[in-house]
């Protein structure tokens, strides 16, 4: 049996990015019959609140039921408990390594993980820990992070039918290539 992996996935509100990256991501392990769990939470300190209509409609149309959900506020033991942390922009990886320094090892854009791991390479025998640490070399020091461009995840919340569909194919193509990289 592999070894089980904690991703989360965040994004500001936990409402959109994070509800379809947690969602999509879910489904493709269900598919793929690995042992990783996924959750997901927001930087803003609201919570409780549902997902966005177009999100939930969005991800029916893929079969996946999110309408239940309620946001989540990022808490110390979420995020020091993940070994992977997936977020939508660069600003969520600064707060989160600003307030848990000790995660920023592990704590990523989604288009950024995606980029660096398939520079390195698939994980292959080593463990994620090793593939994390490998991938982990790939980037600047966390003071340099602060000016380093990766990439992100718009939001589309209040933007076109356009937006929407940009975001979730963007989604939908990182999260496959996670995958197959984990």
């Amino acid at each position: 049996m592999s070894e089980s992996l904690q991703v989360l996935a965040v994004c500001t509100h936990n409402r959109t990015r994070s509800v379809i990256m947690g969602a999509l991501l879910q489904q493709q392990v269900e598919r793929a019959d690995r042992s990783i769990a996924v959750s997901s939470a927001g930087c803003s300190e609201r919570g409780g609140e549902p997902p966005t209509h177009e999100a939930v409609r969005l991800l029916a149309a893929r079969n996946i039921d999110v309408s239940g959900h309620l946001s989540h506020f990022l808490s110390k033991p979420g995020v020091t408990g993940a070994d992977l942390i997936v977020t939508a922009e660069h600003h969520h990886v600064i707060t989160i390594a600003g307030r848990w320094p000790e995660v920023y090892d592990r704590t990523f854009t989604l288009p950024e993980i995606v980029e660096l791991g398939e520079r390195v390479g698939p994980r292959g025998e080593r463990t994620h820990r090793q593939w994390l640490g490998a991938v982990h070399t790939e980037r600047p020091s966390p003071i340099d992070y602060l000016d380093h461009d990766v990439g992100e995840i718009a939001d589309p919340t209040g933007g076109s039918p356009k937006q929407w569909s940009t975001c979730f194919t963007q989604i939908d193509d990182l999260t496959h290539r996670l995958i197959a990289l984990l």
